[in-house]
C-alpha cells in the first residue's frame, strides 16, 4: 500500500509539472486573435523595435519636411515598401500589415520630437479601416496606442484613400 501511495504522489507531481506558467515560446503571437476572437494591436516591444529601425526599412514619401498643424510644426512620412508602391500608384486599400511612420519635428531644422504610427491589422478595427494607431516618443514609448479616437476622427477624412493622407 505504501508503494502504491508513493507512486500515486510521484505521478501526480510529475503531471502537475506540465501545468507550469507558459514559457516565452508559448506566448501569443502578436496581432493574432485572442481566445475571445479579438485581434490585438502592436505590443510595446514591437513599438520599441519599430522606433529603433524604421529608418532602415521604410521609405520617405517626402524629402522636405512638410507643414502639419496636427502632428507638430513639420513632418516627414515614411511607408513600408509595399505601401510606398501602393501610395505611388494610388492603389487602395493598403495591404494587411502596412506600416506608416510620421516623424514630428518642432521646426524645419529641429530634431524628431515624436513618432506617429499607423499599422493595418486585418480584423483589428473594421469600422475604421483596420488601422492601429500609436503616438510615441522617439525611443518607442507610447503615450497613446490602439483605437485612438483623436487619430481616427482625423483620418476618417481620408477614408477614400484608405485613411492615409498625403495625396493632396
Amino acid at each position: 500500500m505504501k508503494k502504491s501511495l508513493f507512486s500515486l504522489i510521484l505521478l501526480s507531481s510529475v503531471g502537475l509539472s506540465h501545468c507550469a506558467a507558459p514559457t516565452p515560446n508559448d506566448a501569443a503571437t502578436p496581432n493574432a486573435p485572442t481566445p475571445t476572437g479579438e485581434v490585438t494591436g502592436m505590443t510595446d516591444a514591437e513599438l520599441k523595435a519599430l522606433a529603433s529601425s524604421y529608418t532602415e526599412s521604410l521609405m520617405a514619401i517626402n524629402t522636405e519636411l512638410q507643414p502639419s498643424n496636427i502632428h507638430g510644426s513639420r513632418v516627414k512620412t515614411l511607408l513600408d515598401k509595399t505601401a510606398f508602391e501602393a501610395y505611388t500608384n494610388k492603389q487602395f486599400p493598403y495591404a494587411d500589415q502596412t506600416v506608416s511612420v510620421k516623424e514630428s519635428h518642432g521646426s524645419a531644422n529641429g530634431p524628431i520630437e515624436r513618432l506617429y504610427v499607423m499599422k493595418k491589422i486585418k480584423g483589428y478595427d473594421s469600422a475604421n479601416g483596420d488601422w492601429f494607431y500609436a503616438v510615441m516618443s522617439t525611443d518607442g514609448v507610447a503615450s497613446q496606442k490602439g483605437k485612438v479616437s483623436f487619430c481616427i476622427s482625423c483620418h476618417t477624412g481620408a477614408k477614400a484613400k484608405d485613411y492615409l493622407f498625403g495625396f493632396e
